[in-house]
């Protein structure tokens, strides 16, 4: 993100997964798909192997296309359209919010970020999220920016 989407927070901001975190998920399509016909000792006809492929295709779409996330001047949103579930937290309630990310994540610098509420509870979890670290301090300025009595657009920072 640029300093100027830093400083606009009147405007809503969309985060989508990355593709790059499903890297494991392409290497299983490629073994289901090409192990059997590769190697048809496997015990799995090419057709079933096809079809495995294609499932995980479909998962890893609906897991990429299927969700968003939302920065808006009223608070956070969590967006899935299958099953379609919106999930709300407000700038008031927004506590601590930690990256998470595996071994390989981190080499394919994506990653989760779990957002806490005031209590300290785990409400909501952007999965799959390109350069988590620049979303994490996007997040933080616009809580900074509602901490700080500005209505979320006339600080510059």
């Amino acid at each position: 993100m640029t300093s100027a989407e830093h400083t606009n927070f009147s405007q809503e901001t969309v985060w989508r997964p990355s593709g790059r975190a499903f890297l494991v998920y392409y290497v299983a399509i490629a073994v289901a798909v090409f192990g059997p016909l590769i190697n048809p000792a496997v015990g799995l006809p090419p057709w079933a192997g096809l079809l495995l492929g294609l499932a995980v295709l479909a998962l890893v779409g609906l897991k990429k296309f299927g969700q968003e996330y939302r920065a808006a001047p009223g608070g956070l949103k969590q967006v899935a359209w299958w099953p379609a579930v919106t999930e709300e937290l407000s700038w008031p309630e927004v506590g601590e919010m930690k990256i998470q990310r595996g071994l390989t994540q981190t080499f394919l610098n994506t990653g989760d970020i779990i957002i806490h509420d005031t209590q300290g509870v785990a409400r909501q979890c952007w999965e799959r999220l390109a350069d988590p670290k620049g979303v994490k301090a996007a997040l933080d300025a616009r809580k900074q920016a509602f901490a700080g009595g500005s209505e979320m657009g006339g600080e510059n920072r």
